[in-house]
């Protein structure tokens, strides 16, 4: 019998999820749920600035990366 082994750690997933709301976020705007997802991802410790990066990588975003933090950027501002 094969052993289900543990998930995938907590803080992946939290920052996977992360990165896909701030990649929803870049073609639309977020909806009131999403919005207070992110912001509770946003103060949870876990969910590392590293860790949204490498999952935005994982999500295919590589080749843009410089083009998608300038937009996000200006869009604080």
């Amino acid at each position: 019998m094969r052993i289900v082994s543990e998930r995938v750690d907590t803080a992946w997933r939290k920052s996977r999820l992360a990165a896909r709301l701030l990649l929803r976020q870049e073609s639309r705007p977020l909806r009131p749920r999403e919005k207070l997802l992110a912001l509770r991802l946003s103060q949870d410790a876990e969910v590392t600035n590293r860790l949204i990066q490498q999952a935005l990588y994982f999500l295919g975003i590589g080749s843009r990366k410089h083009a998608f933090d300038k937009k996000l950027v200006d869009g604080k501002n």
